[in-house]
């Protein structure tokens, strides 16, 4: 998670006081709900670790367990606020773990955490992982999943995988002269250039090589995807191109896939806006508005409801789109 809120971060943050308003919110019958977001909403990632370290000190009890326990039948709203009082490996570590608990894997909610993660980031999730749950990360991905989602999820959870800042010419050209020489029924096997490629280099790595492709192809590397691979091979790869090329453009992307047609990935959904509502998140509001027709805000709001709505709006913050609700939902 980023440093800084966009919208409206009080200049003045005082711990104790937000502590104070969150313990009166929550103490006794019933939750005052609209002053858990707003505190939470109004502070940046770094206040609200203050936060947590404050009301420990005065109420001997953790914030999040505090939060956790009067919001219980609350559901997504409850993981929203969770999250934002989380680190960002802890929060990936328990978006993962829900991931993999439900009757069916969330494939889509495995695919944005690990593929959007650098080898660092990998490192934190696997050690956060092990630390709140007690289990092996990579054992658990493995038991839980299977098929082309396993092989890729797998490779990317090893630690063969390039530090975030590598990057080489001429590997980026040497890998583009690769891709472009595989044929394309070896697009999604393991021992496969094209497979190793994605699941090794690092994603500033990938960007030169996308970029050396397209030099040599009449394709991008996301349209020979899309033409050449299914099912949850091309969705993971699909993530790992789209995230190395435009990180902007994943997310937006991601975003407008979780919410189109029949139904809602909340999971993807909260990643998304509590890991990006720092900095990245006013530039994601106008990539999804440019691409989509339709304003992050209002498809949030057509999507979900309630105090759950309440606060993802809060996080998004203002809309200045004059595009219409019936206009948005007409993409859909």
């Amino acid at each position: 998670m980023e440093t800084s809120a966009p919208g409206k971060v009080k200049p003045k943050f005082n711990a104790r006081t937000e502590s104070e308003k969150l313990y009166n919110a929550i103490k006794g019958v019933g939750t005052d709900e609209q002053v858990i977001i707003d505190v939470l909403t109004s502070a940046n990632s770094e206040q609200r670790r203050e936060l947590t370290y404050t009301y420990k000190a005065l109420y001997s009890q953790n914030l999040v367990d505090a939060i956790a326990g009067d919001t219980w039948h609350r559901g997504n709203f409850q993981k929203v606020c969770i999250g934002l009082l989380r680190t960002p490996a802890d929060f990936d570590a328990e978006c993962v773990r829900l991931a993999l608990e439900g009757p069916i894997i969330n494939e889509d909610a495995l695919i944005d955490v690990i593929c959007s993660s650098d080898s660092e980031e990998i490192v934190a999730l696997k050690e956060a992982y092990n630390k709140m749950y007690k289990r092996n990360l990579e054992e658990d991905v493995e038991n839980g999943t299977k098929g082309d989602l396993q092989k890729v999820l797998v490779a990317l959870l090893k630690p063969s995988r390039a530090d975030k800042w590598e990057l080489v010419f001429s590997v980026a050209q040497a890998d583009a002269n690769k891709l472009y020489g595989e044929g394309n029924a070896k697009l999604g096997a393991e021992d496969s250039d094209f497979f190793n490629i994605m699941v090794n280099r690092s994603h500033l790595q990938l960007l030169f090589t996308f970029h050396d492709y397209t030099e040599l192809s009449t394709r991008n590397i996301v349209d020979v995807i899309d033409a050449d691979l299914s099912g949850s091979m091309a969705k993971a790869m699909t993530a790992i191109a789209l995230f190395s090329m435009d990180k902007i453009n994943y997310y937006a992307y991601s975003l407008f896939k979780s919410m189109k047609g029949l139904g809602t990935n909340n999971a993807v959904l909260i990643h998304i806006i509590v890991k990006t509502n720092e900095n990245k998140l006013p530039a994601i509001k106008e990539e999804f508005l440019s691409e989509y027709k339709g304003s992050l805000a209002e498809w949030v709001a057509d999507d979900t409801s309630g105090n759950y709505k309440d606060i993802l709006l809060a996080l998004i913050g203002p809309d200045s789109s004059e595009v219409t609700k019936e206009e948005a939902q007409e993409k859909k």
